[in-house]
């Protein structure tokens, strides 16, 4: 099924980095601006800490001996927010979609369609917090939302917690938030999946509310050297 205008694309991009990962997202803005529909990245990256426009080194928790050794990098992303943590078992969705004035609309959809798959997995009880946006059960966070918009387009997005290595929370202080405890699907009892089943099943739930098809594209001809 080709795309069209009123289509949603969405592209499994499996592991990669994110500072690639960032590329594609800002390439595919430029092209969603000269009127090309909406894309969906879908990802998980290797363990890095991003560091948002209000990010401080200082929630940077390990010393770079114990980031080496881990295997944890640090990059800096345009999204607003603070340090994040993306690694293994962990999903993030792109969403390189025009939201205009509507940011607070992308942004609620973001963590109601998180809510969906995270019950799918059998984790109830969750909802979307605007105030630090993410998804919590209770006083636990299994979802952070960061996006950066211009011209109209949105890139960045969300980041959902499937079976992360508990180990790797304890590298910073997430999101700025200290005290709050990040966990993941499975540790409150969520059943285990792929990240790339999660993935799909995000795509299928976020075209739904967008109300759009979902078009399962591959990876090439998304490169940001693309013309």
């Amino acid at each position: 099924m080709a795309s069209t205008p009123e289509s949603l694309r969405a592209v499994w991009l499996g592991r990669m980095g994110f500072e690639e990962a960032l590329a594609l997202q800002l390439a595919a803005r430029e092209r969603v601006i000269a009127g090309e529909p909406g894309v969906l990245f879908l990802v998980e990256h290797p363990p890095v800490l991003t560091l948002g426009r209000r990010g401080r080194r200082e929630d940077i928790l390990w010393s770079e001996e114990q980031r080496a050794a881990a295997g944890v990098t640090v990059c800096e992303a345009p999204r607003g927010g603070e340090v994040t943590l993306h690694g293994p078992g962990q999903l993030v969705a792109y969403p390189i979609v025009a939201v205009g004035r509507r940011i607070r609309e992308h942004i609620v959809r973001l963590g109601d369609v998180a809510i969906a798959v995270l019950g799918e997995l059998g984790v109830d009880g969750c909802e979307f917090r605007m105030e630090h946006p993410g998804v919590w059960r209770g006083s636990e966070k299994l979802a952070s939302i960061g996006i950066h918009v211009s011209r109209g387009v949105a890139v960045q997005g969300i980041s959902i917690n499937l079976a992360v290595d508990p180990e790797l929370f304890g590298a910073l202080v997430s999101c700025g938030l200290h005290g709050v405890t990040v966990t993941s699907a499975v540790a409150v009892g969520g059943r285990a999946t792929t990240v790339e089943a999660a993935a799909r099943r995000f795509a299928a739930v976020y075209a739904a509310q967008l109300g759009l098809p979902l078009v399962w594209e591959g990876v090439e001809g998304y490169g940001s050297d693309r013309r």
